[in-house]
């Protein structure tokens, strides 16, 4: 995380050593850590997890909306004040609605889920979230408030449509007496997706709009050159979440349902034999 976020220009952009050792030092010790879980006895995360198919692409579905998410809910702020100049409450109340869809589609994609499964609401999720963070890509400054709040709540629409949905499906992949493991590796994973998340997409926020102050257009007056700028951050930073989307909609397509416990009992005691 700590590498991503110091991908700036002053650090040498992405091929400085202030960005490739923190992440070099990163990798090393995460690779150290797997070896090391995986040769004790007890471990304190079981990561044979991964050795479930539906986990491990659930997770990977997981880990790309944690950081669409966190992400979206750092840049948009930062967009709406320093572009738009909106002020801090005006900004506020665009994300309000986002929030509130998220707690009503709470117990609705239970529901879903129960029905459909958590393919179907992936590959839906997905594709609402995709189709948003390209809108987010072709923002304006003509761009009205009601829009954006608009794209803010399908894209934590799309988020609520398949969070719950593909963490259940995962754990149900899981032996029982893995699912503390199951649910703990989710749970660091989310995290730790939408620290590096915010913090890559904020520095290729940041990264566009310098490269844009690097060649300004002429006769524009700084206020609009500093909004125009940011603009082509928030463009840069959103295609690349997309792109991230993209490959996590691809994935959803290899989702299978999978059976809780009980399910799993009840299918052997009707099976023949």
């Amino acid at each position: 995380m700590y590498g991503f976020s110091s991908a700036s220009e002053g650090n040498g952009g992405w091929a400085g050593y202030g960005v490739l050792l923190p992440i070099a030092v990163g990798a090393v010790s995460l690779a150290l850590f797997t070896w090391r879980q995986l040769a004790i006895p007890e471990p304190l995360l079981d990561l044979r997890a991964f050795g479930y198919r539906i986990f491990r692409i659930s997770v990977l579905i997981m880990i790309i909306v944690m950081m669409a998410m966190f992400a979206a809910m750092m840049l948009l702020p930062i967009f709406l004040q320093n572009a738009l100049d909106y002020t801090p409450l005006k900004a506020g109340l665009v994300m309000l609605p986002g929030g509130v869809i998220m707690g009503i589609m709470s117990p609705v994609t239970g529901r879903l889920f129960d029905k459909f499964g958590a393919k179907w609401l992936a590959i839906a999720g997905l594709t609402l979230i995709g189709n948003t963070l390209w809108q987010f890509a072709h923002i304006t400054l003509s761009t009205s408030y009601s829009t954006i709040m608009l794209f803010n709540t399908l894209l934590m629409l799309g988020i609520s449509m398949l969070m719950m949905p593909v963490m259940t499906n995962a754990l149900n992949e899981l032996p029982p007496p893995m699912y503390p493991h199951g649910t703990a590796i989710i749970g660091t994973l989310q995290q730790v997706a939408g620290a590096v998340g915010t913090a890559l997409l904020v520095t290729v926020m940041m990264n566009g709009s310098r490269k844009y102050l690097e060649h300004p257009l002429s006769g524009q007056d700084e206020s609009a050159l500093q909004a125009l700028a940011l603009i082509a951050g928030m463009k840069n930073a959103s295609l690349l979440a997309f792109g991230l989307v993209a490959v996590a909609w691809v994935a959803s397509f290899f989702l299978k349902r999978a059976h809780g416990p009980e399910q799993k009992r009840a299918a052997k005691q009707v099976s023949p034999g």
